[in-house]
């Protein structure tokens, strides 16, 4: 699963062992169900209908046919990606927040930003 910001650039991929990279190959999260958490365990969002949204529900970043939000840009063609690193064992996952009503608006963070806050 590819995602690519608000601009159409490929940043981050989710392999199928749902571990969240960067397009160079840092592993820095982990997909449980639909909720996205970093290393550290703390919710950074939700993926749905191809959409990465933030906790509030604005949508960060999409994937080839997301559907239900925000009008998407044609995306760029990606760079190769990098090997990937192994992954660090994962923290214990937080309680998932109650999910936002999902909204057509574009949030003001990148999944970088929602990793290091």
């Amino acid at each position: 699963m590819d995602f690519h910001d608000r601009q159409g650039r490929a940043t981050h991929y989710i392999n199928p062992n749902g571990v969240l990279y960067t397009w160079k190959g840092k592993a820095v999260g982990k997909l449980h169900g639909e909720n996205l958490y970093n290393n550290a365990g703390r919710q950074i969002g939700r993926i749905t209908n191809g959409w990465l949204r933030d906790t509030s529900g604005k949508a960060v970043a999409f994937t080839k046919g997301a559907s239900g939000g925000p009008i998407p840009p044609i995306p760029q063609i990606p760079a190769i990606k990098g090997i990937p690193a192994i992954p660090p064992i994962p923290a214990i996952p937080a309680i998932p927040r109650i999910p936002a009503i999902p909204s057509l608006s574009w949030s003001n963070f990148s999944i970088d930003d929602l990793l290091n806050a």
